[in-house]
């Protein structure tokens, strides 16, 4: 979330990536804006359904990411 001193009205979420480059999330009445702020920058606007769609991708995305990996190995019999 954002530092008190980086924040200001319509802010949501500043998502720090690293140390160089960072998400920001603001909203102003229906207005959308998504900010990635890095050397370089890029921002969009977004309507309340993409926003929607947006952040269920990263929560699908972010739970299968958290799921323990099974992983598949054969076992070879000696005699």
């Amino acid at each position: 979330m954002a530092n008190e001193r980086d924040n200001w009205p319509g802010q949501i979420a500043r998502i720090e990536i690293d140390e160089s480059a960072a998400i920001c999330v603001e909203q102003i009445d229906d207005e959308i804006t998504v900010a990635i702020a890095s050397v370089v920058g890029s921002h969009f606007q977004a309507t309340a359904d993409q926003a929607l769609e947006l952040s269920r991708a990263l929560a699908v995305a972010a739970e299968n990411a958290a799921k323990p990996r099974v992983r598949v190995g054969f076992v070879v019999a000696t005699s």
